[in-house]
């Protein structure tokens, strides 16, 4: 899972758990994460206010707090038209769902830059007061959806020599289904509840979308070979949407 995407999971994860009582807000910045700020933008009623800047996601949160904040909801695109491109840095178009008291709803998306002299990544979060949908998402539990998928881009990666993605497809199954732990030393779980850790987890691990060496590089050409184009992109489409599901699940559906 990439770094932007898994610091949505854990700021929204976080700020949920906070709001139900279920844990105090924390998110400590990852190794590779330098600056973390969240620009709040004024409303219009707010002529000439200046916008408010939070210099961390402690900031952040207690600065929602004081507006209202009544629930959040990471909310990710889960269909993309060129999944090469989730290599990249700012790929994902993913957003936090703020809901107030009074009503207003508004969302924060980032952006991540590269500090080449510090090799590390300094991040932005703008707040958005406009194109909200007023309707708030809703998410189903997709597990038995995620482990067909899993069962057949397992058997494709096989068929076309890639034993190693199959591996890990079928290690994500078996992470799905109790028959093997995740590797939990990587990187600290979001706060979210024990029954929705093995959803994150599966996805987690069957994410290899990405850049060179992942599931969009290789694989590809060697289904080509074997005439088994239309069933790669299939799969791979279906498998990427099932990975976004289930984590939008785990992630929000925590009562």
């Amino acid at each position: 899972m990439k770094g932007e995407y898994y610091q949505l999971c854990r700021l929204t994860a976080a700020a949920k758990s906070a709001l139900l009582g279920a844990s105090e807000f924390e998110c400590e910045p990852i190794a590779y994460e330098n600056k973390i700020e969240f620009e709040f933008r004024p409303s219009i009623l707010e002529c000439g206010a200046k916008s408010t800047l939070a210099k961390n996601p402690d900031k952040w949160y207690e600065y929602l707090t004081k507006k209202g904040l009544r629930d959040i909801k990471l909310v990710l695109p889960v269909e993309v038209g060129d999944r090469n491109l989730l290599g990249y840095a700012n790929a994902y178009n993913g957003v936090m769902l703020c809901y107030f008291k009074n009503g207003d709803i508004t969302s924060f998306a980032p952006v991540w830059e590269f500090d080449k002299s510090l090799n590390v990544w300094n991040i932005r979060y703008t707040e958005n007061l406009e194109l909200i949908p007023y309707v708030k998402p809703y998410y189903e539990d997709n597990t038995d959806a995620l482990r067909e998928v899993l069962i057949e881009i397992e058997d494709l990666a096989g068929r076309i020599g890639c034993g190693g993605f199959a591996k890990r497809f079928e290690l994500a199954r078996k992470i799905l289904d109790g028959e093997a732990e995740p590797n939990t030393e990587k990187l600290a779980a979001p706060k979210i509840p024990e029954r929705n850790l093995r959803l994150f987890y599966a996805a987690d691990t069957a994410d290899l979308f990405g850049a060179m060496g992942s599931w969009n590089d290789s694989p590809p050409f060697m289904a080509h070979e074997k005439g088994l184009d239309k069933e790669y992109d299939e799969l791979s489409a279906r498998l990427l949407k099932n990975i976004r599901l289930a984590v939008l699940y785990a992630v929000n559906e925590q009562r």
